[in-house]
This record gives C-alpha cells, sequence and structure tokens, in this order.
C-alpha cells in the first residue's frame, strides 16, 4: 500500500511541475496577465478539473510560481552574509543581492512584486501562502546571522530591537524602491535619474543612525562607489561591473 501511495504521490508531483513549467513558458512568451487556466490545462494535454486538482485558483498557481525562484534569491543572499567583510559591509551586500537579483531574474523578480499585493496573495490558498512564507525563511536567516554578528562584536547596539526588527528598515527602503522603480516614468517624473545608488545613500543614512560602524560619509560619492566595486568583485564576480545600476559608471570605467 505504501508503495501505491508514494507513486501517487510521485506522479502528482510530476504533474504540477509539468503544469508550472508550461505556466512560466506562457507567462514569458504571452506575459503575466495573459494567462488563461483553461488554455494552461490544454497546452498541458489535462483537463481544467484535473489542474484546479493542483490549484485552487491561478493566483494559487502565480504564489507557486514565485516560490519556486526562492532558490536563485537565496544563493545570492547567502554568499553575501558568507563574505568575511565587515558586518556593516555585508549589509550593503545582501542590498546589492537583492538589486542584482532582480538584474538577474526580472521576469521572476516582477512576479515576486505581483503576487505579494493583496488581492493576489490572498486569493491564494493558505497552503500555497504557508509554502512561499516557509520557503522565505533561509533568506531572512540569512540577514539575522549578520545582524546578529554584528551585534555580538558590538558593530551596532540593537537598541532592544530584535534581530528582524533591526534589519526592517533596510527591507522596507529595498521593497520601496523597487516599486517605484517598476512604476515606468514615476521616478524620471520626480527627477530621481539613479535611484539605486539613492537607495545606497538612503542605507549609508540608515545604518548610520543605528550607529553600525564603520560609519560611512554621505557625501563622499567615491567612497561609496569603491565599497560597491570591492562587493562586486569579491561577492559577486559572475556579475557585469559596467552594468551594475549601483556603481557609477564613470568609476567602473
Amino acid at each position: 500500500m505504501g508503495s501505491v501511495q508514494d507513486r501517487k504521490k510521485r506522479q502528482l508531483a510530476e504533474r504540477e511541475q509539468i503544469f508550472l513549467d508550461r505556466a512560466w513558458s506562457m507567462i514569458q512568451r504571452e506575459g503575466l496577465l495573459n494567462l488563461q487556466m483553461a488554455r494552461l490545462a490544454s497546452e498541458c494535454e489535462y483537463s481544467v478539473g484535473t489542474l484546479y486538482q493542483h490549484f485552487s485558483a491561478k493566483e494559487d498557481l502565480l504564489v507557486a510560481l514565485a516560490t519556486r525562484s526562492v532558490g536563485s534569491r537565496l544563493e545570492l543572499y547567502r554568499r553575501a552574509a558568507d563574505w568575511q567583510g565587515p558586518t556593516r559591509h555585508r549589509m550593503l551586500a545582501i542590498l546589492l543581492a537583492d538589486i542584482l537579483f532582480a538584474q538577474k531574474e526580472p521576469e521572476y523578480f516582477r512576479l515576486a512584486q505581483y503576487v505579494s499585493t493583496h488581492t493576489v496573495w490572498m486569493s491564494a490558498s493558505e497552503e500555497r501562502r504557508e509554502a512561499a512564507l516557509l520557503a522565505s525563511v533561509p533568506i531572512a536567516d540569512a540577514v539575522a546571522s549578520v545582524v546578529r554578528e554584528g551585534v555580538s562584536r558590538g558593530d551596532v547596539d540593537p537598541r532592544g530591537m530584535s534581530e528582524r526588527e533591526l534589519c526592517s528598515g533596510l527591507w522596507s527602503m529595498s521593497e520601496g524602491m523597487h516599486m517605484l522603480v517598476s512604476a515606468a516614468g514615476l521616478l524620471e517624473a520626480h527627477s530621481v535619474p539613479r535611484p539605486y545608488q539613492l537607495l545606497v545613500t538612503n542605507t549609508h543614512a540608515l545604518l548610520n543612525g543605528l550607529g553600525w560602524q564603520p560609519l560611512q560619509p554621505l557625501d563622499d560619492p567615491e567612497q561609496q562607489n569603491a565599497l560597491l566595486e570591492q562587493i562586486m568583485t569579491e561577492v559577486f564576480p559572475d556579475f557585469s561591473m559596467a552594468t551594475c545600476p549601483v556603481v557609477s559608471p564613470t568609476d567602473s570605467e
């Protein structure tokens, strides 16, 4: 009996991957909002009823797709967290990891932004939401490990905040800037031509406010740029420095 149940579970998992792979192909070909469950089932040569046995709604499917991308994001975060630089510099490397992921996997990044909206997230099943949250725990743990080390070394005073609370400011600033960048033309209309460089400066201002050592002068863009170039060289050497949206092009030539 056990082998029969195991086989059925394996078949279900394999079929689910077929649905997810084909859905992702359709999204890349036709766009996120044009994905239709009936067409997806047809292209996979299954009935719509079979598709809905796996996903309660299209939003369920989208959350599952976004969850699959966590591994690629986590790999970059762990590089930053495991780097042997000062803890403050590692926090900047984590921010850079997030920006580079958006550059490396723009379709997955936009999908993650979309599914985090209230309408999509709350339309997905509790099971899919829980799976997505569970998948994100290692990313939060990687960031928390740097905060924990910073506190233990005396680099930063937590001032009564937990590890998660201490890094929530950086998280919210990063998510907010990504949302602004994704709204085409909005930042240009408000004369913000290099938003990610501004995000780096604001990050230094936040970390300075927390007293996180070593403090960074906010009026020295060359020093900021040199640190970013060091992180790119030592942590993310497989990414192009010339196209990195936070490294000044004049200083990186």
